[in-house]
């Protein structure tokens, strides 16, 4: 692109703020999904690729695009030159100009590695860490990529399933009770946080040997009751029969299925949400959804996965507040009701649900943050008071700058997500 046309259009847009329509990038890693993002967004995958995660943002692993005066130009490189224009002085300055958060739309097939998300201290500790011992920034093997943080939050286009935090404590005692195969764990368990730590400690250092040892009489024992009766979706069961026979291989059993007897089993229904903070042990095991979290990328992984692990740091960056895990509901059936907003103690994003009718349109919010749209269901018409009208079918994205009046309206329901941060 022509250096000087390219600022030119960044220029022109810092005069007049306006709406923007934004093309985004898809990752196609192997646990996605090959349709609902196909569908989504209208393309056709002839070569049955997996479509695992829309990316909606500015993250440098793969930023979306604005078309500016029809020159495409980096959502990265508006920042730079328009930041206030786009997030408004506040937010440009609270962020050093940078979008705070990612917005994805993410479809899995199969499972996702167990895992973790580092708080600021440990981010910024493991990045200078692993940059002091000469880890290369691209390093498979390098656990920090950045300073920041991970909190997540997911909620559900479809019926979505995963693991989420360690079960209630005296709920862990019970399940590792019932399983013949773990008597010598069940013995030394005790229902407390340290007892806990302890117990998952030792499973996830123990030598594959001792994995296999332990685990592969339990996929046995449950392979043969799945015969005679099969498991389902809301069974613990099922996922770890279906986790074992994709992600243990040669006989050896993948150590990640030790968390799946551990953490809550999670089923939410479209329009359900849960926020996962720093710490918390998770994995997403099938379904698709819309996910926003800090513009981060660190992930400390536990197993279930043929990419990098590192047992000691997840250890390390774990927390063990066991618990039954919480759900964000809609209060109302997801074809019903208006807007609703996904709370979470995040600072750097929030998440709403539009569901708008002909006979409901969505006015913006006064002195509104930077906002980024997906819709999800049918099609919609965006009008500012300034004249701007973007018609977005589904699968379609859309950026809003800061305090700009708009109204979203559609002849027939339909369905979109906003991003945007929260107020002081």
């Amino acid at each position: 692109m022509n250096p000087s046309a390219h600022a030119t259009a960044v220029e022109e847009f810092r005069r007049r703020p306006r709406p923007l329509v934004l093309r985004c990038g898809v990752q196609h890693y192997a646990w996605g999904d090959r349709e609902f993002i196909p569908d989504l967004i209208g393309v056709t995958n002839r070569d049955r690729k997996p479509f695992a995660e829309l990316w909606i943002g500015a993250h440098s692993d793969l930023p979306s695009m604005v078309c500016l005066g029809g020159i495409e130009v980096p959502l990265p490189s508006l920042l730079r030159g328009a930041s206030e224009a786009v997030l408004g002085r506040r937010d440009a300055e609270r962020f050093n100009g940078q979008l705070p958060f990612l917005l994805k739309v993410l479809s899995a097939a199969q499972p996702l590695s167990i895992q973790a998300h580092p708080n600021r201290r440990q981010a910024r500790e493991g990045f200078a860490r692993e940059n002091r011992s000469g880890v290369a920034t691209d390093s498979p093997k390098r656990n920090y990529h950045d300073e920041n943080h991970k909190p997540e939050l997911i909620a559900a286009l479809t019926d979505f399933y995963a693991l989420r935090g360690f079960r209630p404590l005296g709920e862990i005692a019970s399940v590792i009770a019932s399983i013949p195969e773990l008597g010598d764990l069940a013995s030394d368990y005790r229902a407390t946080s340290e007892s806990l730590a302890d117990l998952y400690g030792r499973v996830m250092r123990k030598s594959q040997r001792e994995v296999d040892a332990l685990l592969t009489p339990i996929v046995q024992r449950l392979g043969d009751e799945n015969a005679r009766q099969p498991f389902s979706k809301e069974q613990t069961e099922y996922w770890i029969l279906r986790a074992d026979a994709i992600f243990s291989n040669d006989d050896h059993r993948d150590r990640g299925l030790f968390s799946l007897f551990l953490l809550n089993l999670v089923h939410l229904s479209p329009g359900e949400a849960m926020y996962l903070p720093a710490g918390e042990l998770h994995a997403y095991l099938q379904g698709s959804g819309v996910e926003i979290m800090a513009n981060s990328n660190n992930v400390l992984r536990g197993g279930l996965t043929p990419k990098h692990t590192d047992t000691e740091e997840l250890l390390r960056i774990l927390t063990f507040d066991a618990g039954e895990a919480s759900v964000i509901s809609l209060g109302f059936p997801p074809e019903e009701g208006g807007t609703v907003v996904y709370e979470t103690p995040s600072e750097e994003f929030r998440l709403s649900r539009l569901r708008i009718a002909a006979e409901r349109p969505y006015r913006s919010e006064v002195g509104h943050s930077l906002q980024l749209g997906v819709v999800t269901q049918g099609s919609v018409t965006l009008t500012t008071d300034g004249s701007d009208v973007f018609e977005l079918e589904q699968g379609g994205v859309l950026l809003v700058p800061h305090g700009l009046d708009y109204r979203i309206s559609s002849r027939e329901d339909a369905v979109a997500f906003l991003a945007g941060v929260p107020d002081d």
